[in-house]
């Protein structure tokens, strides 16, 4: 079975990651200023773990710096 997706549904794929990798450095920051280093790791692993399937599915290869910063953009469905 092929999956066959528009450009609509790959568009908003690609928002749905960058929206979580954008909640997910909110929370990784915020677990550091409550001192758990712990949290922030895992947070961290999350979110680069987002960023390599997004990296795997864009067109154009971003750094993960350059998706954090996308991510950040307002706009979507957040």
């Amino acid at each position: 079975m092929t999956s066959i997706h528009t450009d609509a549904q790959i568009n908003e794929r690609q928002e749905d990651f960058l929206t979580l990798i954008n909640m997910l450095t909110y929370a990784e920051g915020v677990a550091e200023s409550l001192g758990a280093p712990s949290a922030s790791w895992y947070i961290d692993v999350a979110k680069q773990a987002l960023q390599s399937a997004l990296s795997s599915e864009m067109e154009i290869e971003l750094s993960n710096a350059e998706i954090v910063n996308l991510a950040s953009v307002r706009a979507g469905h957040c």
